[in-house]
């Protein structure tokens, strides 16, 4: 009997091993925006909008709100198409929000990685409380005329932070621009979309879309890309 309990403790340490060497799984899982949760939703919106006389059931936004975050779903709209939200959805304790693009021609659903934007909102915070002290902005280098890349160590980092771009799992840094709005610099992202394309996009034409074309995710925090002299770079509208 004794050696029995000693098996039985042997087998919950090596179950509790396996989970301290393993301490990114759940984290890495939650990180999936998994097709079955984006089908339902979807279904459940084109059911509203058929029953609503092609309303949108979505949040209210404002015309300055960013493209990708200007279509928030509105769950409590859908409480009669769906019993709940995904389990991974904001609304649920997740760190997805769900969003609508394609509005005016195919309302689609997809996911906004709401650690991304919480990065962005760190970084903006104390370049903030930096520029209320010092009256001027962390800049390190110029890009091009009115993006910049930060001076992390004004800010108090070791190291220059960053995001998992939800498209590469590539390492993604930031800009500001002249109001010292912080920005996910997707550049990486939208060159390797352009080089798989194999197409020639027209100047002046914001590239994002071919981002979210491919995946469920939107480039969340985002300036616009375009193509110039066959150079993906920043298209500043604003």
């Amino acid at each position: 009997m004794k050696r029995k309990n000693i098996y039985i403790i042997l087998a919950m340490c090596l179950v509790i091993l396996s989970g301290c060497l393993n301490p990114g799984n759940e984290k890495a899982q939650n990180h999936i925006a998994y097709q079955s949760d984006l089908t339902a939703v979807q279904e459940a919106v084109n059911a509203y909008r058929k029953d609503h006389n092609g309303l949108l059931p979505i949040k209210n936004s404002t015309e300055k709100t960013p493209i990708y975050k200007k279509y928030p779903i509105d769950f409590d709209k859908l409480a009669h198409y769906m019993a709940n939200p995904p389990t991974n959805a904001y609304e649920e304790g997740g760190i997805f929000q769900y969003v609508l693009v394609d509005v005016e021609t195919h309302p689609t659903v997809k996911v906004i990685d709401l650690t991304l934007t919480n990065k962005v909102e760190e970084i903006q915070m104390k370049i903030n409380n930096f520029r209320a002290i010092h009256h001027f902005s962390p800049i390190k280098n110029i890009v091009m005329n009115g993006v910049y890349t930060i001076d992390y160590q004004d800010l108090g980092y070791e190291r220059p932070p960053y995001v998992i771009s939800p498209y590469s799992g590539k390492q993604l840094g930031f800009v500001i621009d002249n109001r010292s709005k912080v920005y996910i610099n997707y550049l990486p992202d939208i060159y390797e979309a352009v080089k798989a394309s194999g197409k020639a996009y027209q100047e002046g034409k914001d590239l994002r879309p071919l981002l979210v074309s491919k995946s469920a995710f939107v480039p969340v925090e985002s300036l616009p890309y375009t193509l110039k002299n066959g150079q993906v770079t920043f298209l500043l509208n604003h």
